[in-house]
């Protein structure tokens, strides 16, 4: 079903002919939503959220609560969340950032990602709501996450913590240790990244391949929010776009895994980001879904998922509580 890669620069050429039948399907059916068609150019970027009401995060599933004990406190004044299951608890803890393109809140899908992670690893899960643009930027979001790092070092071990997220939280995740670092803090275990958004400039020339087969995403509205988020420094600054970062931040990178489809946008830009990580000599796998289109494990019962959600399980260890 998969194909990882450690290194080189061979990758899987996106067709809507590949993937489980679970996977077609549910593609299809993305497919057919407005959402791709209306999301063409920057209009709607531009006439919806310069000036908006400030988003909130998707309510927290009823269910999720029956299942999990949910802590809430404020870090540098920004809500934080931090769940653990009540059963079957572990060491690991998670950092997720979630996904959005810097410009939108987090939504049911990423509670269904959360919820499936502490049911495979057991691990606590610490949920930063970092501000978005266009009301912030990433110079205030990094100081922040540096924050709830040191909040979660407080009870645990910097091997036993993960950084994870997905899309813009994906990049995020890969970003942060060079934060870490500069603050003086220790590096976290490992990085998991789903379909993470590594160039916010969109300029690499494999892009339009992909986003013709992308049932999901657009590229011009990603970009103005790229822009966005850079709050107008250079959008291929390290913290805002990893995958243009210079070998020397590239070679600290913790050992990673990315878990990427082929119906993607940000395939081409992982690919970029894994060639020229390991050729700085870091450890960063990128497992390739034919046929996945972009963070296809929010949904947990593809095929492709539960493969994905298990590998994230051995990856961890699940190390036995003391």
């Amino acid at each position: 079903m998969t194909r990882g890669y450690a290194a080189g620069t061979e990758t899987v050429e996106p067709s809507v002919k590949d993937g489980s039948r679970p996977m077609r399907l549910a593609s299809l059916l993305i497919s057919l939503l407005p959402t791709k068609r209306n999301l063409t150019g920057t209009d709607w970027v531009n006439s919806k959220y310069p000036g908006r009401t400030y988003p909130s995060m998707a309510a927290i599933p009823w269910t999720f609560r029956q299942t999990h004990t949910i802590q809430e406190k404020r870090v540098d004044g920004v809500r934080t969340l931090t769940v653990r299951p009540l059963l079957g608890g572990t060491r690991s803890h998670i950092v997720y950032t979630h996904g959005g393109i810097y410009i939108n809140e987090l939504s049911r899908p990423h509670w269904w990602i959360i919820a499936e992670l502490t049911r495979r690893t057991g691990a606590a899960v610490t949920v930063p709501l970092y501000r978005l643009a266009p009301e912030s930027t990433y110079r205030e979001a990094f100081p922040y996450l540096v924050s709830v790092y040191r909040e979660v070092l407080r009870t645990a071990a910097p091997d036993d913590v993960t950084l994870m997220g997905d899309s813009a939280g994906g990049a995020l995740a890969i970003a942060q240790p060079w934060a870490f670092r500069d603050a003086g803090l220790p590096a976290p275990g490992r990085i998991v990244a789903f379909s993470p958004w590594l160039d916010v400039t969109a300029t690499n020339p494999s892009i339009p391949k992909y986003d013709a087969v992308d049932p999901m995403l657009s590229v011009g509205g990603g970009v103005q929010a790229g822009l966005w988020w850079a709050g107008g420094d250079d959008p291929r600054t390290s913290l805002v776009s990893p995958a243009c970062a210079p070998d020397d931040l590239l070679a600290t990178v913790p050992v990673t895994r990315i878990y990427q489809g082929t119906r993607d946008v940000c395939m081409a830009d992982a690919t970029v980001f894994r060639d020229r990580a390991v050729a700085a000599g870091a450890d960063v796998t990128l497992n390739v879904y034919p046929g996945a289109f972009h963070v296809f494990p929010a949904f947990p019962r593809l095929p492709e998922s539960r493969e994905v959600y298990a590998d994230i399980a051995a990856f961890l260890g699940r190390p036995p509580l003391p």
